[in-house]
């Protein structure tokens, strides 16, 4: 029976091949002042090692005993993935396969904890009972995604610790730079970019449909520089270059996704909008103060806890004297700042 690795050659060359997937080399670069070395002279050839050798890979083990196996969508590193849309895209894709698998391996356990995960139990190279480790070799290794065992196998690689998720998570500094491999998955990653895509167009759809009042609004909020005297050119140009960054480069935001938060605000009932727009320009006009503990004071006056609660307050009916207090003192200070 020929091992998954050496069947790689043979994939390669079929002109029927299915759904494939693959796990390439990370390229090095070597400047030509370098010592030569055997890994700077094998890179200028275009390879990464010796011909014909290889790394093994086993499934690899969580701390909690759970083995991070692909096909769980309870599983840590899910919940690490900042993007939303790359989590839920990864959480449906994780859920489809486990049950494809399941059923076309005759319902062997696939969870996390399942003895199948650990080689050790291993009798054979041939044992269907138990995962068998998988030898990367130099240059591209090819699973072909219509044999189960080998879609198998790349599910657990593709979300390996020694393994980048995409050679742009590797430049992104994501993985230690000693890594050597990452998952080659144009699929993936055009699904994901197609995701965001669709989301960004609908959200600056969204934002087309708004009045310049609210534009401005929500504008703010996100942390942009925007005033009341700001055209509404600037205005749009601002949000539709954030919405397109994908992600907060910097401030409280920072890291977050901007259609996410964008929505959040756009979809806020009008008066809490108009609140929290009112807190956010009182904050920046210096009427109130953040301490770094998050408390707002009013002077030397101690008025919240945190944002949240003085929008709670000026949001309760018995307080519409407050708000209106503050709409005008808002009003004085941007005068006297003219």
């Amino acid at each position: 029976m020929e091992t998954l690795n050496e069947l790689n050659q043979l994939l390669l060359n079929k002109l029927h091949m299915g759904k494939i997937g693959k796990i390439s080399v990370i390229p090095r670069e070597y400047n030509n002042s370098e010592i030569q070395t055997m890994q700077s002279e094998l890179s200028r050839n275009g390879m990464s090692r010796i011909p014909g050798t290889g790394v093994f890979r086993y499934p690899y083990k969580e701390i909690d005993g759970k083995y991070r196996t692909g096909l769980d969508p309870e599983a840590g590193y899910i919940f690490r993935i900042q993007d939303i849309t790359e989590r839920e895209l990864e959480i449906d894709r994780i859920k489809k396969l486990k049950d494809k698998l399941s059923k076309t391996l005759g319902g062997l356990d696939l969870g996390p904890r399942s003895s199948f995960w650990n080689y050790g139990l291993s009798t054979s190279p041939q044992d269907p009972q138990h995962v068998q480790p998988v030898k990367l070799l130099d240059g591209d290794n090819i699973f072909d995604l219509s044999v189960p065992f080998q879609e198998l196998a790349f599910s657990w690689l593709r979300v390996h610790p020694t393994i980048a998720s995409s050679y742009e998570a590797w430049q992104r500094g994501e993985y230690p730079a000693d890594i050597q491999y990452y998952v080659s998955d144009d699929e993936v990653s055009n699904t994901i970019l197609y995701k965001k895509k669709q989301l960004i167009n609908k959200a600056i759809a969204k934002f087309d449909g708004m009045s310049p009042e609210k534009k401005r609004k929500v504008a703010r909020l996100l942390e942009l520089p925007i005033s009341d005297d700001s055209l509404e050119a600037v205005v749009y140009n601002e949000v539709d270059t954030l919405l397109k960054d994908l992600t907060f480069k910097k401030g409280v935001f920072k890291s977050k996704s901007t259609v996410d938060m964008f929505n959040r605000f756009a979809d806020m009932k009008e008066d809490l909008l108009h609140i929290k727009d009112l807190i956010k320009q009182a904050i920046s006009h210096s009427i109130y103060r953040v301490r770094p503990n998050g408390k707002i004071y009013e002077g030397e006056f101690e008025i919240a806890k945190d944002e949240n609660d003085l929008v709670k307050f000026l949001a309760d009916d018995e307080n519409q004297d407050q708000l209106l207090t503050l709409e005008g003192k808002l009003k004085v200070k941007k005068i006297a700042s003219v």
